[in-house]
């Protein structure tokens, strides 16, 4: 028995999936599946009971737990003082993430990051922002960079920067003719007026591609909806969802639909010309980006080095 094979059956009981605590962990399903394996060879006793939809633990496995916890966290402890003491700053670093962040900042806040300190190793798990909370909340991660502000139920959050939700479709489609829009000199975007009927009726006719529920980007867009229209549901005709950032721009290219998205994720597109940009003034898609922690949690040397370079780097309130 040693901690990584521990550190694996904390992932498996927490998950109660061995594919999706592989996921989370960067290791193939069936790596996790023998290191579980063996663990129980190795105690004599099954673990985790397999006979059902979603795996459950068996008795011994909930005693096990409890132990494997307290020893993950002794381990921690242990690495925190002797990093204190010689003020090191190296070891791996565990990240969650939501789609823009993760995909447009962070691999930018790496590079530098290492480049001061290149004894670190990074993970990074893109989720959505609710599952990015969810997983700050229960210590899967000690650091979580969304597109919204968190609840201050046991989160705290540093705002780093502004961001700016615009419509994007392919050059073919023309949105300038359908909402009788012009773009401003020097801007690389029309500005659709919803003042006008036509033009509100007309937004809620042209095809949309959005993300699932948990994303901060659709949340944004949303509620900028309901506020502009004054209905609690306003009713988009919405073609397809899609969870991947990737996938929703090449259904953007390929003339599926239109989709509100980051002005950050889509800079190399607009310049390029292969995506046609869009404001809407008239809405509040204005946010920020944070970088959130739980209250509670105790840095490590890395944590905390890692949380004061993102505060250096973006001096909190700058804008793209």
């Amino acid at each position: 028995m040693d901690f990584h094979q521990l550190k694996i059956f904390i992932e498996v009981a927490r998950q109660k999936n061995f594919s999706r605590a592989a996921e989370n962990i960067f290791l193939s399903q069936p790596t996790v599946s023998a290191h579980i394996k063996a663990l129980e060879n190795e105690i004599g006793v099954p673990l985790i009971d397999r006979s059902q939809r979603e795996l459950q633990l068996t008795e011994a496995g909930k005693v096990l737990l409890k132990y494997a916890r307290q020893l993950q966290g002794i381990k921690d402890e242990a690495l925190f003082a002797i990093q204190q003491e010689s003020r090191i700053v190296k070891g791996h670093l565990e990240i969650a993430a939501s789609s823009v962040p993760g995909a447009y900042i962070l691999p930018w806040l790496m590079k530098s990051f290492l480049e001061k300190h290149p004894g670190v190793t990074f993970a990074v798990l893109l989720r959505d922002t609710r599952q990015v909370y969810n997983n700050i909340r229960d210590y899967t991660y000690d650091l979580g960079f969304v597109g919204e502000p968190a609840a201050p139920d046991g989160l705290d959050q540093i705002m780093l920067l502004g961001d700016e939700l615009v419509l994007v479709a392919a050059p073919d489609i023309c949105l300038s003719d359908i909402f009788k829009s012009k773009s401003k000199p020097g801007s690389q975007f029309y500005e659709i007026d919803l003042s006008t009927g036509i033009n509100r009726k007309n937004l809620l006719r042209i095809p949309f591609i959005m993300r699932e529920p948990g994303s901060a980007t659709r949340i944004v867009f949303e509620n900028a909806l309901q506020k502009f229209y004054g209905k609690k549901k306003v009713p988009l005709n919405i073609v397809a969802y899609l969870e991947s950032q990737e996938a929703i721009k090449e259904a953007v290219k390929a003339g599926l639909g239109v989709t509100a998205i980051s002005c950050k994720a889509v800079n190399e597109e607009l310049s390029s010309g292969s995506m046609q940009g869009y404001r809407l003034p008239d809405l509040h898609l204005k946010r920020n980006f944070y970088l959130i922690y739980h209250k509670n949690r105790i840095f490590s040397i890395l944590n905390q080095a890692f949380l004061d370079h993102c505060i250096d780097h973006f001096q909190p309130g700058a804008s793209f």
